[in-house]
């Protein structure tokens, strides 16, 4: 097995191809990791989120790291990280709130929120890893919110045999 830094490129490659990473955020000195559904795009991972831990400890400390990999080939694995700031994506005016379902809400008028909608809406049930808490019903109400992690450092491993 030979394992060797990747490039930037091949970084952002890797990021543009998975949708699924593990989001570490540290409060109070106490680490807390967890997965997360994204979209890459302009130097920034996109994601969707109700109100929750993750959430709070994103705000209280807007340090972050993602970890994304590809461990699924018989050829080797890729793993890369990115470390960035947590920016909440403000809700414009006319993004409707009160819908029961996210196939029935409006698309985001604000920029950031609408690149950031169109990335994650590429991809079936984008929403659903975001908005679904553990036993509750699958709702999306108006607590949710877009946010993105402005990528300050990318940085990547791969072993190939």
């Amino acid at each position: 097995m030979n394992v060797k830094e990747m490039t930037r490129q091949d970084c952002v490659a890797l990021l543009k191809t998975q949708r699924i990473g593990r989001l570490a955020c540290v409060r109070d000195l106490k680490p807390y990791v967890v997965p997360i559904h994204f979209a890459f795009g302009d130097n920034a991972i996109f994601s969707f989120s109700l109100p929750g831990r993750k959430v709070e400890w994103m705000q209280a400390n807007p340090h972050v790291c993602l970890q994304v990999d590809d461990v699924g080939g018989p050829h080797g694995w890729r793993s890369v990280v990115v470390d960035g700031l947590f920016e909440e994506l403000p809700k414009g005016p006319d993004l409707d709130d009160s819908a029961a379902g996210v196939e029935r809400m409006t698309a985001p008028i604000d920029s950031d929120r609408k690149f950031a909608w169109s990335l994650l809406a590429k991809h079936a049930n984008w929403w659903e890893p975001g908005s679904l808490k553990p036993g509750a019903t699958p709702t999306v109400s108006g607590s949710h919110l877009f946010y993105q992690i402005r990528i300050e450092a990318i940085s990547g491993r791969q072993a190939l045999w």
